[in-house]
């Protein structure tokens, strides 16, 4: 699947979304609490749907392994989504397919099940990165 109908894909089930670059798309939606920002990316055998930034890993180290343990802990929980950090400490939700025979029914999966686990988790993942949860 190209990245023009993952794009037509997610509008067809009423995302507002907008090409950043060839490869990346960017959307939203509105959790019970905030607004999520939703990218796609398309990397070659894969597609990554992440919601960024989730939170950023806390500076100290000790504080940053607690957290990170949390999110580990999460991850065999949920099903789809995984929680990672990048290099800056950016906090994502993704969910990760390969290309090659990605459908419709896997984009709407993606979507549905990140916004469903950013909305469940987001309060809790921001009290782990400010030290109080």
């Amino acid at each position: 699947m190209r990245v023009e109908e993952i794009k037509a894909c997610l509008e067809g089930e009423g995302w507002p979304v907008e090409a950043l670059s060839s490869v990346t798309l960017r959307s939203g939606f509105e959790g019970s609490t905030r607004k999520f920002h939703l990218y796609v990316h398309v990397s070659p055998p894969f597609v990554t749907f992440a919601v960024l930034p989730f939170g950023r890993l806390p500076a100290e180290s000790d504080a940053a392994d607690l957290v990170a343990r949390r999110l580990l802990r999460l991850n065999r929980e949920i099903n789809m989504a995984k929680f990672s950090a990048d290099e800056e400490g950016d906090i994502l939700l993704s969910v990760e397919y390969r290309l090659e025979h990605l459908d419709p029914s896997e984009v709407r999966d993606a979507v549905d099940v990140l916004s469903f686990y950013a909305d469940r988790y987001y309060a809790e993942v921001q009290l782990l990165v400010s030290g109080r949860g």
